[in-house]
């Protein structure tokens, strides 16, 4: 089953690239998780929070400063 894990604000997947068994996919500007692939390591949670949300600070200062 795929589930929604994230709007896809971020510029790039960091989650999708480090998923050892492929269970992460981006589809219509979201990205998805195949709960009968994943085994739960955890891995795309590290990478989302350690480089996701740097990536998202960034884009929404720039939005910001941009809007101006």
């Amino acid at each position: 089953m795929l589930n929604v894990i994230c709007p896809h604000n971020c510029k790039d997947c960091y989650a999708l690239h480090v998923c050892a068994v492929r269970a992460i996919s981006e589809r219509e500007g979201a990205i998805y998780v195949d709960t009968g692939l994943c085994i739960g390591c955890g891995c795309c949670k590290t990478a989302c929070i350690s480089f996701g949300l740097k990536a998202l600070e960034d884009k929404t200062v720039a939005w910001i400063m941009n809007a101006a």
